[in-house]
């Protein structure tokens, strides 16, 4: 645990003495006004036991996640968390994120995120006004009872979460798997050229997902690299427990591998201005990866799955003659090659295909559509320690592809 990020204090049994006891009772909150959100909260699984919860309010106030894992425990017994830098509490902001780690995946969470408003913050006198609160959330487990991961693949959005999502969730093979959380494989957004955008375009979908007991799992695509907020995204979007935008946990059965695929074209290109550095960056990725498939916990696991953007290959004539596609596939095939990987996953070409496995490649790819509903995807994964499925749906329900490893 990150001391200096992360400060959890259990409100019954151990408040300490340095800070104030809970602002707000769980009805004190309800009574406070819901529009004290800007954003209403939303929660990003970032690794196999941490859960970030995010949340924008309309005037600077302080931050407060009170959460526990104990179905039978009472509210006012739930544990405290707020963010603690330099010793100092958070406050005062009005962007709060508060990271809850050492969760066991097994169990729901619940949550519930508390503000107070401040109406002065000087020196020695600092006041707040009524608290407001999000009200209890569930979270899903992220491993199932029978121990099987179940989770949906969002890809290519550009815009249109807030259409896809639910719509996507209400499929009926969908809703009955109970996925536990929401993994986007990045263009969340057409580009990331302001906070309005970003929160209009996509970050707007994430609250009623939460709501819904499903925290998402962001990865970067090429359109997150592009406007002027791209490089204030962690503003917006944790990255993985590691800190990194890619890296690899256990999950139940599954090691799970994650990379930033970055831009389709040379960093060169004249529309990138000269400010992108993607070239070291997917070397510096290939090196980590090298050393992950070499690791214990790689070889231990009884399942590998793994996640990017851009496909490596395409049955397209020419499509994966692009510099991305290129690229990975001279840094991050031949690596993967003899790693006993069960299957990828890919987004970006706006096109759902199934690449199957073979002599060269011994994975298949499944490549997920794109914004369109014509060609919009969700793929349902199911991970047991006896095999993956992998189910790519239609706007329309229609079973698109399968891949069974």
């Amino acid at each position: 645990m990150n001391r200096r990020n992360f400060l959890s204090i259990l409100g019954a049994a151990g408040a300490g003495a340095a800070l104030r006891p809970a602002p707000a009772t769980a009805a004190e909150a309800k009574a406070a006004p819901a529009e004290g959100f800007a954003l209403a909260p939303y929660a990003q699984l970032v690794g196999p036991d941490a859960v970030e919860i995010r949340w924008r309010t309309a005037a600077p106030a302080t931050a407060t996640v009170f959460w526990t894992q104990d179905a039978a425990l009472p509210r006012e017994r739930w544990a405290r968390a707020v963010r603690a830098e330099d010793g100092m509490v958070a406050a005062n902001e009005t962007a709060h994120r508060i990271r809850l780690e050492g969760l066991d995946p097994a169990k729901p969470l619940r949550f519930e995120a508390v503000s107070e408003p401040l109406t002065r913050f000087g020196a020695y006198d600092i006041r707040r006004a009524a608290a407001f609160g999000s009200g209890p959330v569930t979270l899903r487990p992220p491993v199932g009872a029978d121990s099987a991961l179940r989770f949906v693949v969002f890809n290519d959005l550009h815009g249109r979460a807030a259409a896809h999502i639910p719509h996507f969730l209400a499929l009926p093979e969908i809703a009955a798997a109970e996925p536990a959380f929401a993994l986007f494989n990045g263009d969340c957004a057409d580009d990331c050229g302001d906070q309005a955008g970003v929160e209009r375009r996509f970050l707007g979908a994430l609250p009623p997902l939460t709501k819904a007991g499903l925290p998402a799992l962001f990865l970067r695509g090429n359109h997150e690299y592009r406007g002027a907020m791209a490089r204030r995204i962690r503003d917006n979007l944790a990255p993985l427990a590691c800190g990194r935008y890619y890296g690899a946990f256990d999950l139940g059965p599954a090691r799970l591998l994650f990379l930033d695929s970055g831009e389709d074209k040379p960093d060169d290109a004249p529309v990138y201005g000269g400010l992108l550095a993607t070239d070291p960056y997917l070397e510096e990725q290939a090196a980590w990866l090298r050393r992950e498939v070499a690791s214990d916990a790689w070889k231990a696991a009884k399942r590998r799955l793994a996640f990017w953007h851009i496909p490596p290959e395409s049955d397209t004539p020419g499509e994966d003659k692009w510099y991305g596609p290129a690229r990975l596939r001279r840094l991050v095939s031949p690596l993967l090659q003899d790693a006993g990987l069960d299957a990828l996953v890919c987004a970006h070409t706006h096109r759902h295909k199934l690449l199957p496995a073979t002599d060269a490649r011994p994975y298949p790819i499944l490549i997920g559509g794109g914004p369109d509903p014509r060609g919009a995807t969700a793929i349902l994964a199911r991970v047991a320690p006896e095999g993956v499925s992998l189910t790519a749906y239609g706007h329309d329900g229609r079973v698109l592809h399968r891949v069974e490893a």
